[in-house]
């Protein structure tokens, strides 16, 4: 058991931080916490449609910036980053992966 919990500490800790927020939030206010509950199935609903777009969108911009700064693939840019201990192109992926999310909040009001 000891080993068990050792190994999964920090999954079980999110968790546990999540019941114990979601037990707070409902003793605070039971009534908003109900209101949240009900447009739940619309929330998700819409994660559900724009995840997928957003991700797609996002994956063109990241590939044609790698494409223009050379890299062919995902393989270069680690094999650049951490063989050849240049973070350049870790750092460019992961800034332009962050701008086109950012880019496409902006435009895509669900």
């Amino acid at each position: 058991m000891q080993n068990i919990f050792a190994r999964y500490k920090f999954i079980i800790i999110l968790l546990l931080t999540l019941v114990i927020g979601q037990a707070i939030s409902f003793a605070a206010s039971p009534a908003s916490w109900q209101g949240f509950i009900n447009v739940l199935g619309r929330i998700l609903s819409m994660i559900a449609f724009w995840g997928p777009i957003i991700a797609a969108i996002s994956s063109l911009f990241v590939w044609i910036v790698m494409r223009l700064l050379g890299f062919e693939s995902l393989e270069a840019i680690r094999q650049e980053s951490v063989e050849q201990n240049n973070p350049a192109p870790a750092i460019v992926f992961v800034g332009t992966l962050i701008a086109s999310v950012l880019f496409l909040m902006l435009v895509i009001k669900p």
